[in-house]
């Protein structure tokens, strides 16, 4: 290796050996059995290579070459990351996520509780035969549009990690994708999820697994009814709420017991429905928003943290009022670092690929609470965008600046329309190569 390519290797390494160690990933390729040679694009090189182009806003092969500042071919790169395993980049979205976790001493802990909050959306890829047949296309959109993929991402709320994130077909239920996140939640953990997480099956599956819960009741479901000493359900025909009244804690503030439906749900085997207690005791509550700004004006959760005198109502609403943010870090996942549409066309390369922007995702994170820490706000006032832009200047390795700090806005209700005209171009809605026109010296061949 030539003097000026070392130099432009060792520097990559100190910009991004803050975010990602290289014996960290050497570790990591030998867990997963890869053997490898000593060559220009090793693991550790490859790694970097690929996390210096995410930052990039994920530009094209032919720009890492110039952002490496070394000689390398783009199908050398290209084979150089299918040569590693899928494991490596999950492994270290996870050990990045568990890195930013362990700065929550810093944050503070709601109550004692890590939070985490699950929460899915989707996103685009390229239009080849192996994705369509993993993903199939949107509904609606079969055979004029792109395969999309739908996946689960599950965020520590109070420090804005990404713990991880799983993809999966648009024909999977979210409760079922959600099953193999699970495994990184401890005992005691809260997690917050919105109202497709309201049912009976997944909070028995979390309180068997020792974890609380705070989850929105979709608004016209029957089952919440605040009546006391209302009667309940005897059997499966009976039209009003399927609970039990307890006790009265206050007003809109109860605890009851669910019964457990009669009917299997179509995304839980039968064995594990089997399983579940007949009984779940839970608190629900119902509140009002009264703040400009806010589309829905009442809102009543269900939760298993019974203890009104350590889990205040109002504690309890405000915790829910934190799920919000977690749109705002898809937001900033698929918009501000875009990855709505990924470039790799492969599955393997797709999965590759979500697992680095988790990972420059939670590089960012990480600079936000240190900053916020130096600066004196809280972490998720530093404009995460500005961060963004530092590190993929490679700076990772020098001392902070002062970023900028966003104000807490309190902003009346707008409508959400744009303003600037889309181009006036037709949509295709049939394939490409029937459509193609002949030029006109082919033409008169023909003739």
């Amino acid at each position: 290796m030539s003097s000026s390519i070392a130099r432009s290797v060792r520097k990559i390494k100190e910009d991004l050996g803050s975010i990602v160690a290289a014996d960290q990933i050497v570790r990591l390729c030998h867990a997963a059995g890869h053997v490898w040679r000593d060559r220009t694009l090793c693991p550790v090189k490859t790694v970097y290579l690929f996390i210096v182009q995410v930052l990039h806003g994920n530009t094209s092969c032919a720009h890492v070459r110039q952002l490496g500042n070394f000689a390398f071919a783009r199908s050398a790169y290209c084979e150089a990351r299918k040569r590693l395993p899928v494991k490596i980049f999950r492994e270290l979205l996870r050990e990045t996520g568990q890195r930013v976790t362990a700065q929550a001493s810093r944050v503070g802990l709601w109550r004692g509780h890590r939070v985490v909050s699950v929460d899915g959306s989707a996103f685009s890829m390229s239009d080849t035969k192996q994705l369509q047949a993993l993903f199939h296309w949107a509904p609606g959109q079969r055979g004029h549009e792109f395969p999309v993929s739908k996946f689960v991402a599950l965020f520590d709320l109070i420090t804005g990690a990404l713990l991880d994130l799983v993809p999966a077909s648009m024909r999977d239920h979210e409760l079922v994708i959600v099953q193999r996140l699970h495994d990184l939640l401890k005992p005691n953990d809260v997690v917050v999820a919105d109202r497709l997480y309201c049912a009976y099956a997944y909070l028995a599956q979390l309180f068997s697994l020792q974890l609380h819960s705070v989850i929105r009741v979709p608004v016209r479901s029957r089952r919440v009814d605040f009546r006391p000493h209302r009667r309940h359900a005897a059997f499966k025909h009976w039209k009003g709420p399927q609970s039990i009244w307890i006790r009265r804690l206050g007003k809109h503030d109860q605890i009851v017991d669910w019964i457990k439906p009669a009917q299997v749900p179509t995304w839980l085997p039968r064995e594990t429905w089997k399983g579940l207690p007949q009984l779940l005791r839970l608190r629900e509550l119902r509140y009002r928003i009264t703040r400009r700004g806010f589309r829905t004006r009442e809102v009543t959760l269900v939760t298993t943290l019974l203890d009104p005198q350590r889990y205040p109502k109002k504690a309890v609403a405000e915790l829910y009022g934190l799920r919000w943010q977690v749109e705002t870090n898809l937001r900033h996942l698929k918009t501000t670092m875009k990855m709505d549409i990924l470039r790799c066309q492969t599955a393997d390369g797709i999965f590759r690929e979500l697992a680095v922007f988790g990972i420059v995702y939670n590089a960012v994170r990480l600079v936000m609470i240190h900053a916020g820490e130096a600066q004196g706000v809280p972490p998720d006032r530093i404009s995460f965008i500005d961060v963004l832009r530092w590190l993929e200047l490679g700076c990772s390795g020098r001392d902070l600046p002062r970023f900028i700090v966003n104000p807490a806005r309190r902003r009346s209700p707008a409508p959400r329309k744009t303003r600037r005209r889309p181009r006036p171009l037709c949509f295709m809605t049939r394939p490409r190569t029937p459509q193609r026109k002949l030029p006109d010296d082919q033409e008169l061949l023909l003739i």
